[in-house]
């Protein structure tokens, strides 16, 4: 896949994303013979690097896109040992940033920069002998990672009709990073919605809290939530064993339906570094229980239940497992690690039928899985999931902005650069029927 690194957090988790390839890569105790380990770091190479420089070093398969300078230099400096960045596919113009307005970015600095990001798109896209697609790395919070992000995906799916592009999007702290982050969120996903394939949503909060319960850091940085962040994307798309996987194999099973295109990634076990050497190693059914009980919901469906900021309990029965889960449009799940005889990796729990609703055709769960050992882990495993809570964070930016919408608050920083009432009206009615289509789903009865 060529990776395309938008803004200040695009840059700053593509540089962490591929620093942690790098480590997967020089796993020591791989789990698996020397064959099944070199067909794995082949196809990871072919997947995140193209070529090796003069200095022996991978090239990322990557662009970087900003406003600004300072981040750029910092992630280009901090590539690993064995990998680095080309300098040719930096698209960098300082002016100053975009003003954390989604307007600016979309409307000026995109203009200023697409056509040189598009080109470098093209060279690196020849250069290939077949193409996975795009992954887009942005943040929907300030004004370049969203605003220009939402004018390469339009150019982007206008160029590559057929490409698959992903993209991972983080959302901003609820609470609060930049005044108009509920403006830049909305627009941004309303452009996303029917433009990129797959949209994998992050949430700061989430991934802070995740730090902070599961990892026991008190002082978590964004360098932590971006390694969390990582992680769970790795995760997804490393290579499984199943070799048709793919970008375009995943969507088609994660969000084939053109109404549901927002997905979240569940992950476990998240340990500390320090405690890592201590902590016992549970049976494959103890995570996937656990991961299961990260899509249920409270018994008022008024809050989802946060199962995954606890550890994975194998104390759990699953008699005491009669919860009202979400119902979900589908969901795979990446299993990585050794399965041995008395540890087989059973899947009931995520199969089950009341997890999904009626209309769901009958391979709404997808399971793939890789023996090799995942960054020195005995075990990891990815829950990807298209489900109803989704609706859930995009109705609390969606009220924020509409409410700051109707007292007229800020509008004047978008429509001089050129967005008028009804670039604003266009984007609260594409999320309004994101959020409703969310919602209106239905599963079958309580497990």
């Amino acid at each position: 896949m060529l990776t395309l690194q938008f803004g200040q957090c695009g840059n700053q988790l593509g540089c962490d994303l591929f620093s942690k390839v790098a480590s997967d890569l020089g796993t020591s105790n791989t789990g698996v013979p020397y064959g099944a380990n070199y067909e794995y770091a082949e196809s990871t190479i072919e997947r995140w690097f193209d070529g090796i420089g003069e200095c022996g070093r991978h090239y990322a398969k990557a662009i970087l896109v900003d406003t600004e300078e300072k981040v750029v230099n910092k992630v280009c400096r901090d590539a690993t040992a064995s990998w680095i960045y080309r300098t040719s596919n930096v698209v960098c113009q300082s002016g100053g940033g975009s003003a954390n307005n989604w307007a600016y970015g979309y409307t000026i600095n995109s203009r200023r920069l697409s056509h040189a990001v598009l080109n470098v798109t093209r060279q690196e896209i020849e250069k290939l002998d077949r193409s996975q697609g795009f992954l887009l790395l942005l943040s929907s919070a300030g004004g370049t990672g969203s605003g220009i992000g939402s004018r390469m995906v339009e150019l982007l799916r206008e160029e590559y009709e057929t490409q698959p592009i992903v993209a991972a999007i983080v959302l901003p702290f609820t609470f609060g990073e930049v005044c108009i982050q509920n403006y830049n969120t909305v627009l941004t996903l309303a452009k996303f919605s029917d433009r990129a394939d797959v949209s994998v949503l992050f949430e700061n909060e989430q991934t802070h809290s995740m730090c902070t319960n599961l990892l026991k850091n008190s002082n978590t940085t964004l360098r932590d939530m971006n390694s969390i962040i990582s992680e769970n994307l790795l995760a997804v798309f490393q290579p499984s064993s199943n070799a048709r996987c793919n970008a375009n194999f995943l969507i088609s099973k994660i969000a084939a339906h053109p109404n549901f295109r927002f997905v979240t990634v569940k992950s476990t076990p998240h340990t500390p570094v320090t405690s890592l050497q201590y902590e016992p190693t549970q049976k494959w059914e103890v995570y996937i229980r656990h991961l299961k009980q990260t899509l249920r919901v409270s018994k008022s469906q008024a809050e989802l239940t946060n199962a995954q900021l606890k550890a994975p309990n194998p104390t759990l029965s699953k008699a005491a497992m009669s919860y009202v889960y979400s119902p979900c449009v589908s969901n795979v799940l990446v299993t990585r690690g050794k399965s041995v005889e008395n540890d087989v990796v059973a899947l009931e729990d995520l199969q089950r039928r009341h997890l999904y609703p009626e209309w769901t055709i009958l391979n709404s769960f997808t399971h793939l899985h890789q023996e090799r050992r995942f960054l020195n882990r005995d075990k990891f495993l990815a829950l990807v999931s298209n489900n109803s809570e989704i609706h859930r964070p995009l109705d609390v930016y969606l009220d924020k902005a509409w409410g700051s919408y109707k007292c007229a608050a800020f509008l004047h920083q978008y429509k001089q650069f050129g967005l008028e009432d009804d670039d604003f009206l266009q984007a609260f009615a594409k999320v309004e029927n994101v959020v409703q289509e969310y919602k209106n789903l239905k599963s079958r009865n309580k497990n």
